[in-house]
């Protein structure tokens, strides 16, 4: 067999007859099989700016497609099954279960895939990118648009039940921008071993007819073999993510049964005008059971809808050095800044050993409160400033849960810092609530401190006539 050429141009495997109508986009013809004898012959094909019509695009080893930026255009032929995938590693049951045969070292930047989505409409398994059974791939600079399911899609197959693991891929630098808010995910992460997103926006993503996992990243693993853990998520930016139930990030820890799904870092990212900040869901844990392991630092929350952060029953959560604030002050229909610990379909999810510190909640309008507490066993909140709370800093439930096994203890409460503006309304530091609303429930908690809160003296300490008890004795030594 002939040794593959060093670097190809797309151009030279196209009629030269097309040449023209394709640097000024409004050519017809159909590229897929020209670029796929281009990947073919060489081990890097350059793509010139642009317009290339394309359906599915076989990507392999060793490999490096590029082009000049959002000018150098692929994109979606037609809306027919031909066209589900743009680039793929493997798909279907492609690859095996074993890493040492995965497809390895591929890198893709400056380009632009687009998929039409506002033209042919929302499409569930439609993606940009396919990636299966894939080890080491970078992608850079690549814009990815109008995708009618996932722009970026890190899976396990395409076929159920196929079991493929992905190990260090590495987005960075890319702008995901779902148009018409008709799509799923930006990038959807079924299963990935070491993952870094950085510096990437993600914006204009949704679907007002779904009602859950949809939004800018989304993990959600399909079976207890399903791996995704050494997640990074650095500088990146998640703009108007605001159909219903749609979230910036959600971590879906359902399938956790080991070693498979930990460890996950957002860092310096910004979350304006979303649904939900970060959201999350897990089976109910234990402090016995294995750490998540989420830590969301120096992030900036601006106008969520809902929730900013919705720890719900992850364990080992960590919230430090984040701004959460509302513009103007008070605005939104009501939501909490964190909200720990869940009740829903009968069974309790408490957030387990979850620290929250050096924070500023400024401007928020609670539903239960700027914290939010229905369950939580083990909580430092500490070193956080308060600044115009339209309701309450930190709310605990004092409803029962219908499994009987709702848990608020071991709760730390210090060295916070508690103001109210003149033109904010009754402000408390801490309150209960019955079904979300504010009572004058009675509450103790056995194994919990509360200590060298600076609470000012316009602002109630405990709001309603509620009584909440910290009942934790220093032990002597």
């Amino acid at each position: 067999m002939p040794s593959p050429l060093k670097q190809a141009n797309v151009l030279d495997y196209l009629p030269a007859s097309e040449h023209a109508a394709l640097r000024a986009g409004n050519s017809t013809y159909d590229c897929t099989g020209d670029i796929q004898a281009a990947i073919a012959a060489a081990d890097k094909v350059f793509v010139p700016a642009g317009v290339y019509l394309v359906k599915q695009l076989n990507l392999k080893s060793g490999f490096e497609l590029y082009g000049e930026g959002p000018s150098s255009q692929l994109k979606a032929y037609d809306a027919s099954l031909a066209s589900e995938f743009m680039l793929v590693t493997h798909i279907r049951d492609g690859g095996s279960h074993r890493v040492a045969d995965n497809m390895r070292d591929i890198h893709l930047h400056d380009l632009k895939l687009d998929g039409r989505v506002a033209e042919f409409g929302y499409a569930q398994f439609y993606y940009l990118l396919a990636v299966n059974a894939t080890s080491d791939l970078t992608v850079e600079r690549v814009t990815f648009h109008g995708f009618r399911g996932d722009g970026m899609y890190v899976g396990s197959g395409t076929l159920a039940r196929t079991e493929r693991h992905n190990q260090r891929i590495v987005v960075r630098d890319c702008v995901f921008d779902g148009a018409v808010k008709d799509n799923r995910n930006g990038l959807s992460v079924i299963d990935c071993d070491g993952l870094m997103v950085e510096r990437c926006v993600f914006r204009n993503i949704g679907n007002a007819k779904l009602s859950h996992s949809v939004g800018g990243i989304d993990f959600e693993p399909d079976h207890d073999w399903s791996i995704y853990r050494n997640v990074t998520i650095s500088g990146c930016r998640f703009i108007d993510i605001d159909t219903v139930n749609t979230a910036g990030i959600t971590f879906f820890n359902g399938h956790q049964t080991g070693d498979n799904i930990h460890d996950w870092t957002v860092s310096d990212c910004e979350f304006t005008n979303c649904y939900w900040g970060i959201d999350s869901s897990t089976k109910a844990k234990t402090v016995a059971s294995r750490p998540d392991n989420l830590r969301v630092l120096d992030c900036d929350f601006l106008n969520s809808i809902r929730v900013d952060v919705a720890v719900k029953g992850l364990s080992g959560t960590q919230i430090s050095c984040c701004t959460f604030r509302r513009s103007p002050p008070g605005s939104g229909p009501g939501g909490d800044a964190i909200r720990l610990g869940t009740i829903a379909s009968r069974t309790s999810r408490n957030a387990i050993n979850t620290v929250i510190t050096g924070n500023m909640f400024s401007g928020i309008r609670p539903q239960m409160g700027a914290i939010g507490v229905l369950g939580a066993d083990g909580l430092v909140c500490a070193g956080n400033v308060f600044t115009d709370i339209h309701a309450t800093c930190i709310n605990f439930a004092d409803d029962g849960s219908p499994d009987d096994k709702r848990v608020i203890d071991r709760i730390v409460i210090s060295g916070n810092v508690v103001s109210r503006g003149a033109r904010t309304g009754s402000m408390s530091f801490m309150s209960t609530s019955n079904d979300m609303r504010i009572s004058k429930g009675r509450l103790k908690l056995e194994h919990s401190f509360e200590y060298e809160n600076d609470v000012g003296g316009s602002v109630k300490k405990i709001a309603n006539g509620a009584t909440i008890e910290f009942r934790g004795t220093t032990p002597t030594t």
